[in-house]
């Protein structure tokens, strides 16, 4: 289980910099951990649909009617929404900031990806996450190009191991629709 000093610490060693113990302070590590910290975990969540940060919802129709002609109806996403995955049934919808606007009228399921805590990371995803600090980290912590290459080349290997590990923890999903082949019967 990992903690957010625990990766922020391997990050900075992994750049060749010490570990720290805490993130308040001035120092050059911790004000850049600080500042980019957040925003590194949002986004590396949101680029795979990660079994471990996957997130079921009920989203009931707004009282208030939706902005223009095109959609009868607006409802509000999950607070802790990154990334949207797709949502049951499959009807058409446009998102507008964190509402889904649909001429679907009833609740329906939204399947989503959110802010994970690092307690609940798998060593794998830590991995990457180390590795996306440390990549972002490089420069303005160490200076050198050299060490931003190399971490973005490792970032690389260990993003693509991780998502492969994520990837047979679940099921292929059936291809329900079948248009060539049902015409033909």
């Amino acid at each position: 289980m990992a903690s957010k000093i625990d990766l922020v610490s391997n990050a900075l060693i992994l750049i060749g910099d010490l570990p720290i113990t805490s993130l308040t302070g001035n120092a050059r590590s911790q004000v850049v951990a600080n500042n980019l910290y957040e925003n590194i975990k949002k986004a590396e969540l949101s680029k795979f649909p990660w079994s471990f940060a996957r997130k079921k919802a009920t989203v009931s129709a707004d009282a208030s009617a939706p902005v223009g002609n095109e959609w009868s109806k607006k409802y509000q996403l999950p607070t802790d929404l990154l990334f949207l995955i797709k949502i049951d049934p499959n009807v058409p919808y446009q998102l507008y900031g964190s509402e889904i606007y649909t001429n679907y009228d009833q609740e329906f399921v939204v399947d989503y990806i959110h802010n994970v805590s690092e307690s609940e990371f798998p060593e794998s995803f830590a991995r990457v996450m180390e590795y996306a600090l440390a990549k972002d980290f490089a420069m303005a912590i160490s200076d050198s190009g050299t060490v931003k290459q190399l971490m973005a080349e490792e970032y690389q290997n260990q993003s693509r191991m991780a998502r492969y590990t994520d990837s047979q923890q679940s099921p292929s999903e059936v291809i329900r629709n079948r248009p060539l082949i049902d015409v033909r019967f």
